[in-house]
């Protein structure tokens, strides 16, 4: 690496130091991520080369690794290594809730949304909640494409009763598809509700992501108050 690029390196790094990002613009914000992964290149191209493809910083990090390795000059390890840091963020806004105090459900689907709508590949996320809509608990599943995500609900049920749960609400995304449910969420979401509904634990809401800014709610749609109404009339048979 020339002296010239060292030198740029090292006044971005002390800038970044001295001022945070606030005013960095984005391919200098790339730069400094791609030094890290790419030690002996010029990264100010490839940066621009990134963001011409993709538009933006989020685009980026929301990019799947195998679409970033079109761009000439991103690696494997690279393309992981940017992808790797959504993932990163995810566990930092887990470890900042401890016993958070959600107002109402719609401050839960906020929440969710934080987790997983932006996900390319499939993923659920439960919340656990007391009856007061306090956080007790959550959970996600993913799975390794972007088909269904198979989840256990004896294993939710079971999480639910040791964590003291009242209510639960269950988020998913669908990071390719529409916003809308297929028959197996139904069928899934109804086995869960009659499961846990034994337990007089309820089920609140299963809420639908696909990276639009809004989200599909079986609760607004009625679907929740169908599967209820089936349930009541199972407890009578």
């Amino acid at each position: 690496m020339s002296q010239h690029n060292d030198g740029h390196r090292q006044r971005l790094r002390e800038r970044m130091l001295q001022e945070g990002l606030q005013s960095f613009q984005d391919h200098e914000v790339l730069e400094l991520l791609l030094f890290q992964y790419i030690p002996r290149k010029d990264t100010n191209k490839l940066a621009h080369a990134l963001l011409d493809k993709f538009g933006s910083i989020y685009n980026i990090l929301n990019a799947p690794p195998e679409q970033l390795m079109t761009v000439d000059g991103i690696s494997k390890v690279t393309a992981c290594n940017l992808s790797m840091l959504k993932e990163v963020l995810q566990r930092y806004i887990h470890g900042q809730v401890s016993r958070q105090k959600f107002v109402g459900v719609n401050s839960i689907i906020d929440f969710a949304r934080l987790l997983i709508s932006n996900a390319y590949v499939e993923q659920l996320v439960v919340v656990y909640v007391d009856n007061t809509t306090t956080h007790l608990f959550h959970e996600i599943y993913s799975n390794n494409n972007t088909g269904n995500v198979n989840v256990d609900v004896k294993k939710m049920v079971a999480t639910a009763v040791r964590v003291g749960a009242n209510g639960v609400v269950v988020a998913h995304c669908h990071p390719n598809g529409e916003c809308y449910p297929s028959d197996a969420d139904i069928k899934f979401t109804r086995n869960l509700f009659f499961a846990l509904g034994s337990l007089d634990i309820v089920v609140l809401d299963h809420i639908i992501f696909n990276g639009d800014p809004g989200y599909y709610s079986m609760y607004d749609k009625g679907i929740m108050k169908q599967i209820q109404s089936d349930y009541c009339k199972f407890l009578l048979k």
